[in-house]
């Protein structure tokens, strides 16, 4: 059977599960650490599956949400040692600290994904910023944030045409994730210590060059038109984080 009928057929997390051949696991049923392999092992299937056009962008996200809904936030902090790390990535003067995390087998290897913590000081920023050639998602671990997100329209070497979609406060266990195009720019300001696990997918055309490229917004100087679009300035990064960050 062809896999797009089926998930359109079935439309659940359960028939992403039985694609990737892990539907007999509960990973509610399993001790902490456990449930964190079987989170990652999932996700990198399902991340698989995206990469190889089986799954849609949107399925994709959804499917990842269903997935970490699965893991109690308690439990996934102990898994990763969450004290150890938010310790040893201490916090950037502007912008975010970031550091690899370690999968369950002690290594910090790429699947298809990167997984990384992110800690952003109160006041901080993950700068306005938009993508192409990847996709992520966020969790968020502790903390809160005020997030703002953005479809990416077009684009041109100085501007991006964005349309807003998203604009409210995020906190524990709560999944932002974003498209290629949809949700696609990003801005998350920390209201306080906050930390994020991130899961980054680059290279999604693996013939592009560069294999992936971030966009940093400088939004204050958007331009509104009255179909409710912004054209927002294209700047570089040092710009971004002495504005931003």
């Amino acid at each position: 059977m062809d896999r797009r009928i089926f998930l359109k057929d079935f439309g659940s997390l359960t028939a992403l599960l039985l694609i990737a051949g892990r539907a007999g696991a509960d990973i509610g049923r399993q001790p902490a650490a456990a449930r964190f392999a079987e989170l990652m092992a999932r996700s990198d299937e399902l991340t698989g599956l995206f990469r190889g056009s089986a799954l849609t962008e949107s399925e994709w996200r959804s499917g990842l949400d269903g997935l970490f809904r699965q893991v109690p936030l308690d439990d996934l902090l102990n898994a990763i040692d969450f004290d150890r790390l938010r310790t040893s990535a201490g916090y950037a003067e502007k912008g975010v600290a970031t550091t690899r995390l370690k999968l369950p087998d002690g290594t910090v290897r790429t699947l298809n994904f990167l997984p990384k913590l992110f800690a952003v000081g109160q006041g901080r920023a993950i700068i306005p910023h938009g993508h192409t050639n990847m996709v992520s998602a966020h969790l968020v671990l502790d903390g809160s944030f005020h997030l703002r997100q953005y479809d990416q329209i077009s684009r041109s070497a100085a501007e991006m045409q964005v349309r807003p979609t998203v604009d409210r406060l995020i906190g524990p266990g709560e999944l932002a994730s974003i498209g290629e195009a949809a949700d696609n720019v990003h801005w998350f300001v920390a209201q306080e210590n906050a930390h994020t696990l991130d899961l980054i997918v680059t290279g999604l055309d693996p013939d592009a060059e560069p294999t992936y490229d971030i966009f940093n917004l400088d939004m204050d100087n958007a331009r509104p038109a009255a179909s409710g679009t912004l054209t927002v300035p294209i700047v570089d990064v040092e710009l971004a984080l002495n504005k931003y960050g």
